[in-house]
């Protein structure tokens, strides 16, 4: 070739390499093209092509509105069930997607962007959705849905016999359904577009309390029980009793762990499920609700004694009660007053709670190794009389008096915890004390003065029919 040759041919790759890249950019095909997406991209069959990220969360939107209305067919076995999309929280993350959707074509190098964009014209590029769901709501709908191939799994628990030793009922495992795969296999039918069924696979599950664990605890017996009585009869106190005390029952405490009334308890309200029943309120029995509550706590304070448990507060009603010795009581106020105790051995406790007829029982359970003789006392150390109080009353007559009040002692009280081991006294422990409020007598005295009946005066020589005589 001749050097004239030579020179048309280096000025036309010139030419070439110069001016190519002017003319697919003047054409469009590498345009500024950033704020909107390339034509070719679509999702779930909908073209995004041309619209910015504004415009394209508008049309997906549109897209969620019709993932929601549509449904999905479970399958195992020979057993279908319909899945409404609409009841499982789906949320198409539009924002992602169209985040997706801008970047198509215009990542990496010249080359490959110009590769990218020839093969969205040729057969464009359907992107995977971004699809999520509540995973509680899909959970339970799925659960409801398939509630006959469930097998609920079983933590092991206590079993308490005759003699009051305690044996360990071993867990079982569960079967339920593998929620993570079903997601992606639901998003997997959802882009396919067609054959919008999934077939469930089922896995084991475990439960939450093993075998292993439950008996690692070191619950093996009986460390104390105390039983009170009530009248069956008084309808609303005895509820009350009862939702209180079904709330310890078969509860586990862990060793060092302080234990609240209140907190196990909850609110004592008719929002909460109590009823009306009579209360101590200013030293006066009046119905409110949860009346009866403090003949739980009480029981459950005596047993707590007889166990050996450390009691960190306690307080004692301002008026006697009669269903445990002087001394001996617990009242209890939610986010006022509280009875607190401490499990201060190194195994877990267990709670049961028994309710029959008129009698509440606490029974704790433990390790047997920390089981003690212990004895409670309580005394009167002092009684505090009641006074008189008169109180003047307009709607009685003039110096008649009517008791309003019958008055009551007071007491001052202490009690003891005495814990012995083989009979040989470990440790002697006065116990919080108590004062009860006296009760004043009140008497209401009349000052209402009574018109005298006014007698009219006879005239001369008229006879009444007192000095009427017959001759």
């Amino acid at each position: 070739m001749s050097d004239k040759g030579k020179r048309m041919l280096y000025s036309l790759i010139i030419a070439v390499v110069i001016f190519t890249p002017v003319i697919l950019f003047g054409s469009g095909f590498f345009g500024v093209t950033s704020e909107r997406v390339l034509d070719g991209v679509e999702v779930l069959g909908v073209p995004l092509g041309g619209l910015n990220k504004a415009e394209g969360v508008i049309r997906l939107g549109e897209v969620e509105k019709n993932l929601r209305a549509s449904r999905v067919l479970l399958r195992h076995e020979d057993q279908t069930w319909p899945l409404p999309l609409d009841e499982v929280g789906l949320n198409l993350n539009k924002e992602a997607v169209m985040d997706q959707a801008l970047q198509a074509g215009k990542n990496g190098s010249f080359i490959k962007r110009w590769q990218d964009r020839r093969m969205l014209q040729k057969t464009g590029l359907s992107l995977t959705p971004f699809i999520e769901y509540d995973h509680e709501k899909l959970a339970q709908k799925v659960y409801e849905l398939t509630e006959d191939i469930i097998i609920l799994p079983q933590d092991a628990t206590f079993k308490i016999n005759s003699d009051n030793t305690v044996s360990v009922v071993p867990a079982k495992d569960g079967i339920g359904i593998d929620l993570e795969r079903l997601e992606k296999d639901i998003n997997a039918s959802l882009t396919a577009g067609h054959n919008q069924e999934v077939t469930l696979n089922l896995v084991p599950v475990a439960p939450s309390r093993s075998t292993a664990f439950v008996a690692s605890m070191g619950v093996n017996g009986l460390l104390s029980t105390y039983t009170t009585w009530f009248d069956p009869s008084v309808t609303g106190r005895s509820y009350n009793v009862s939702v209180a005390a079904r709330a310890f029952d078969e509860l586990l405490i862990m060793p060092g762990h302080e234990v609240s009334f209140n907190d196990v308890v909850g609110p004592r309200s008719t929002e909460a499920g109590y009823k009306n029943a009579p209360v101590i309120v200013n030293d006066e029995l009046v119905d409110g609700p949860g009346g009866g509550v403090c003949q739980v706590s009480s029981t459950l304070y005596n047993s707590i004694l007889l166990a050996n448990l450390e009691v960190v507060e306690r307080t004692c009603h301002s008026l006697p009660v009669s269903y445990v010795p002087i001394g001996r009581d617990a009242t209890v106020v939610y986010e006022l007053i509280d009875l607190k105790f401490r499990n201060n051995t190194d195994s877990y406790l267990y709670i049961k709670a028994y309710i029959s007829g008129g009698s509440l029982t606490f029974n704790i359970y433990g390790n047997t190794d920390y089981k003690r003789d212990v004895t409670i006392s309580s005394w009167v150390t002092r009684v505090i009389e009641p006074q008189v109080i008169y109180e003047t009353d307009d709607s009685l007559p003039e110096g008649d008096e009517v008791v309003k009040r019958e008055g009551a002692r007071g007491y001052i009280a202490v009690a003891e915890r005495v814990v012995r081991n083989n009979g040989v006294i470990e440790k002697r422990e006065m116990l919080p004390a108590s004062d009860y409020n006296a009760v004043n007598k009140i008497i209401a005295v009349g000052t209402a003065v009574q018109d005298v009946p006014q007698i009219a005066p006879s005239t001369p020589g008229e006879v009444t029919g007192d000095d009427d005589e017959s001759d």
